[in-house]
């Protein structure tokens, strides 16, 4: 054994590097990605413990369903196929992409009209939208409308008006 190595295996000084993390950055370099963050190799695992959990979690779950007694490779095969049908969607074709948007762009935009643009007056907060009630409570109509509202400026406690929204 060299002298410089420790009992693991590793140069004194070194940081020993998990075999999962290693083997995560081993299948990025085969890809092209040389040049990435530190924590890619991290989350990369992470998405593949919980992918791997899920599958073999619906494994157990299709084997329990068929009544077999142990888990076999249908199981795990049928659990990555609905896995994959349900997560990993693929784009649509480009060809079907570029019909979309010729369809689309074959129709012109609308004419701008100077000024401003309002939707209809029904849709408008401007519009009018309570309605002032002056029937007393009995459903007799006030003697006077504008003698409530004098007696609520004088702080008496006479009659209140009724104040409905309408349902616009």
């Amino acid at each position: 054994m060299d002298p410089e190595q420790s009992s693991s295996g590793v140069a004194d000084g070194a940081v020993a590097t998990p075999a999962r993390i290693q083997m995560i950055k081993e299948l990025l370099v085969s890809m092209g990605a040389d040049d990435h963050e530190p924590k890619v190799k991290h989350l990369l695992l992470e998405f593949l413990h919980k992918y791997v959990a899920e599958v073999i979690q619906d494994a157990a779950v299709f084997q329990g369903h068929a009544q077999k007694q142990e888990l076999d490779l249908d199981d795990v095969r049928l659990a990555i196929q609905s896995k994959v049908n349900g997560m990993f969607s693929q784009p649509p074709p480009r060809e079907f992409m570029i019909e979309i948007a010729r369809a689309k762009n074959a129709v012109p935009l609308p004419v701008l009209r100077p000024g401003v643009h309002l939707p209809p007056p029904e849709h408008c907060n401007l519009a009018p939208n309570v309605q002032v009630s002056t029937e007393e409570e009995g459903g007799k109509p006030a003697a006077d409308a504008a003698a409530p509202a004098a007696a609520a400026s004088a702080g008496g406690a006479g009659n209140q008006m009724e104040v409905e929204a309408s349902g616009q």
